[in-house]
């Protein structure tokens, strides 16, 4: 993920160095406070992000518990911005692993209220995706989101219908998450995608300001993205 602006309405991040308790390779990281005793900042998991701290702009070595015999330093430290307000960009992954392409669905059935989206072939309700996205991705339809109100294993619903009819082989796209929803967004192994495959998680430290939806013609099935806040800032008046 990547830095996109800070709900203070500022944009530059605000960087500072931390001795950390973990070796970790992977940009764009969340952090979290460390426990009583331990080394230093630890990182953030894919469903919890307590007390966060920042997230990582450099990649921060392995320390050594003991003295190093040259005398050399032996802790190690992680640049991390730490905006309270900070808002991130996050890529919607098709699975647990960064950068895999978003599945499209297909239209089995055609309808003409803009209400119910048949798609024979694919279960919306398991992962469940209620209260979660919907977008156009090829069709009538595409590139135009809605909110989804309800799901079966065969149709997804909304409440407020797309403008025009779908027809059989348009494809919409899924996302278990909405802006302004108090749903929260999963994060992918490395935690630096979202993962638009898994149930909602219920992490409530996490939350999406709003989203970018793309259709065929962006590439929607691998350029489309939650803005995301960590709420339960350490920095901030939310911490716990």
């Amino acid at each position: 993920m990547e830095f996109a602006y800070d709900l203070s309405g500022g944009s530059t991040p605000v960087l500072k160095k931390y001795a950390v308790a973990a070796t970790n390779t992977v940009l764009g990281r969340p952090y979290t406070k460390t426990v009583d005793g331990g080394v230093g900042i630890v990182l953030g998991t894919t469903t919890a992000a307590v007390d966060y701290i920042g997230v990582n702009v450099d990649a921060p070595g392995t320390y050594a518990a003991g003295q190093n015999s040259d005398g050399s330093e032996n802790a190690k430290t992680v640049t991390l911005i730490i905006n309270p307000l900070a808002v991130y960009k996050a890529r919607l992954s098709g699975s647990a692993t960064d950068g895999t392409a978003l599945t499209a669905r297909t239209v089995t059935t055609a309808t003409t209220d803009g209400l119910t989206i048949t798609h024979s072939a694919y279960d919306a309700s398991s992962p469940e995706m209620d209260e979660g996205t919907i977008w156009g991705y090829s069709g009538a339809n595409a590139g135009i989101s809605r909110k989804i109100t309800a799901t079966s294993s065969t149709a997804t619903t909304v409440v407020l219908a797309f403008p025009r009819d779908d027809a059989v082989g348009d494809q919409y796209l899924f996302a278990p998450i909405h802006p302004t929803r108090s749903i929260v967004a999963q994060l992918t192994t490395n935690c630096t995608e979202i993962d638009a495959s898994a149930a909602i998680s219920g992490d409530a430290t996490l939350v999406v300001t709003e989203m970018l939806l793309n259709d065929l013609a962006g590439d929607g099935t691998r350029t489309s993205y939650a803005f995301i806040q960590f709420c339960d800032s350490l920095f901030g008046a939310t911490v716990t």
